[in-house]
């Protein structure tokens, strides 16, 4: 008797809050300074809460995660500042001060590269769009005729150099890195699929590159995008 009551739930019954969940992975992977799944991510959230005076365990971090706890208004309103997002689109899943085309930007990343891009491509006369649905492309974009499928990724710099993390999931898509320089000023890479996949260390999900300040990882040569006139 005591088997028959002990059946193990499935993990989909245990996820009551599923969107919340894939509103957090979004954030985190849209913000270049968490690390990837399974490589110190939930520590990382921990530490940055007990930096703001706040102790939680790891255990309450997983289930935040993986969508079987939801935080508390405060706590919420916390780990949106800790991953650099909207309170209200974390909360929620939109916010009543955006634009529509901005929640669609929100939710494709945390990150406000991909609308520096988006903008950037409009100004050189291309058309960009944001994907309905959530996923390792950011946004679309026809240019002089030509449709593109892209993927930002913002680099940290490090004393090795400009650092990105790229979904492998975004192999198949035109991935442009953002380097910023200054506080107004930013140079674009393509971050080609050939390099990535011969210069990137795996790190769990992600293939990780470093350049230099001459766009070099080893012998290979990354490409600066110049302008969004022309075909890329």
């Amino acid at each position: 008797m005591t088997n028959a009551k002990t059946t193990p739930t499935s993990s989909a019954s245990k996820s009551r809050y599923p969107d919340l969940a894939k509103r957090i992975a979004q954030a985190c992977d849209g913000n270049p300074n968490v690390p990837p799944p399974n490589f110190g991510r939930l520590g990382w959230i921990q530490n940055q809460f007990e930096n703001r005076g706040v102790s939680i365990s790891i255990e309450t971090v997983r289930r935040w995660l993986g969508g079987e706890a939801r935080p508390r208004a405060k706590m919420m309103q916390m780990l949106a500042q800790t991953l650099s997002v909207d309170h209200a689109w974390l909360a929620l899943g939109s916010s009543p001060e955006m634009t529509e085309k901005q929640q669609a930007a929100r939710n494709a990343t945390a990150s406000g590269a991909v609308n520096l891009i988006a903008g950037l491509i409009q100004m050189g006369g291309g058309t960009p769009a944001f994907p309905e649905e959530p996923g390792d492309t950011d946004l679309t974009a026809i240019i002089k005729g030509a449709q593109y499928s892209i993927h930002v990724a913002t680099a940290d710099h490090t004393d090795k150099g400009w650092k990105f993390a790229v979904p492998i999931g975004a192999l198949n898509d035109l991935v442009l890195g953002v380097i910023r320089t200054g506080e107004m000023s930013f140079r674009i890479v393509e971050l080609d699929a050939d390099g990535l996949e011969s210069e990137g260390r795996r790190n769990g999900g992600h293939l990780v590159v470093t350049m230099s300040d001459d766009l070099l990882t080893g012998e290979h040569q990354w490409g600066e995008i110049k302008t969004f006139s022309q075909r890329l």
